[in-house]
C-alpha cells in the first residue's frame, strides 16, 4: 500500500487536471442557434459568478463553469506538484551518511 499510495494520489491529480480541461472546454461551447435568430447579436447571460476580464480591447466572459474548470485544473496541478515533491524528498531521504 505504501508504494501504491503516491501512484493513487498522482492518478487523482491527473484526473482532476483532465476534468478541469474538459469542464472549461465544455463551458466555451455555445448552443447552436438556427433560423433568423442566428443573425441577432448574442447577449451573454448574467449569473452571480460572472466576471469580466479586459484583454486587448476584447471582453472575456468568465462564467461559473469556467471558474470551476480552472479551479479543478489548478487543484490537479497542486496535487501533482505535491506528489512530485514528496517523491523527490522521499528519494533524497534514503541516502544515509556512513557512521564513523
Amino acid at each position: 500500500m505504501r508504494r501504491a499510495l503516491p501512484w493513487l494520489v498522482g492518478s487523482l491529480g491527473v484526473v482532476l487536471v483532465e476534468a478541469g480541461i474538459a469542464v472549461f472546454a465544455a463551458a466555451n461551447r455555445q448552443p447552436t442557434d438556427f433560423g433568423w435568430s442566428a443573425y441577432a447579436p448574442l447577449q451573454p447571460t448574467q449569473t452571480t459568478l460572472d466576471t469580466y476580464t479586459y484583454a486587448d480591447g476584447a471582453i472575456v466572459l468568465w462564467t461559473g463553469e469556467h471558474l470551476l474548470g480552472a479551479g479543478l485544473l489548478v487543484l490537479g496541478v497542486l496535487v501533482l506538484t505535491g506528489v512530485g515533491a514528496w517523491l523527490l524528498g522521499h528519494r533524497a531521504g534514503r541516502r544515509a551518511t556512513p557512521r564513523t
